[in-house]
């Protein structure tokens, strides 16, 4: 958002105080945003809503997907002229003094970032770092066989955090389907991301080239990811 609290600022009278509380109330009723995008970043885009611009935090994954359909469409400022609905989570942050805003495409996305958000000691930052590297059917997975050790390898979650996750999830998430990955093997699958995060790749690479892999075993599924990355 554009509105940013000065650090230390401190309300003189109660009538600020409560338009203050009337502003935060505000932000936080807004559901979703429209309009253009004007920039993609690493991590975040700018969606130009009304004349206003909003930054919002964004995985990796819809970054990429708006970077390809965006492309080819730009007005003549540069930006483009497609349109794109965003549902949204508004958050305070008043140790840094501003409001972040959290955007994803579909609102399914956005209610499982609410429920991770509801775990004890994860906050939309740490939401937003389990959405960027973990897809819905394998957090459901690693939840419905308590696999705690996967969450803690590919999201960066401590043990106890992970293992609290998996208790408050555990029948949250029946809404998602987990396809064929009934039976899968959550620790080849964090073994395999590791071995590429070492030789050099981020995991949002890792984890989607993996999805294209057929082996079976962890050192046929790196040989052709590895294969499929050379390529691109």
């Amino acid at each position: 958002m554009p509105f940013r609290l000065r650090r230390g600022a401190e309300f003189s009278n109660n009538s600020a105080s409560q338009a203050f509380a009337c502003l935060v109330e505000e932000i936080r009723m807004i559901s979703f945003l429209e309009g253009t995008i004007e920039h993609l970043g690493e991590k975040h885009a700018i969606l130009n809503a009304g004349g206003i611009g909003y930054k919002v935090t964004m995985v990796p994954k819809l970054i990429n997907i708006l970077s390809k359909s965006t492309s080819s469409v730009k007005d003549q400022k540069g930006g483009s002229s497609d349109r794109v609905r965003l549902f949204v989570h508004s958050q305070l942050n008043l140790r840094e003094g501003t409001f972040d805003m959290y955007g994803f495409d579909k609102r399914e996305d956005l209610e499982l970032f609410n429920l991770l958000t509801s775990v004890s000691g994860i906050g939309p930052k740490g939401a937003m770092n389990v959405l960027s590297v973990v897809d819905p059917k394998h957090l459901k997975a690693a939840v419905v066989n308590e696999d705690a050790d996967y969450l803690k390898k590919v999201s960066g979650l401590g043990p106890k955090t992970a293992s609290r996750l998996i208790l408050e999830l555990k029948n949250k998430l029946d809404h998602i389907d987990m396809g064929d990955l009934a039976g899968v093997d959550l620790g080849q699958e964090g073994q395999a991301i590791e071995a590429l995060m070492a030789l050099g790749y981020s995991q949002y690479q890792a984890k989607e080239t993996l999805k294209e892999t057929k082996g079976k075993t962890l050192e046929e599924r790196v040989r052709e990811a590895l294969k499929s990355l050379g390529k691109k």
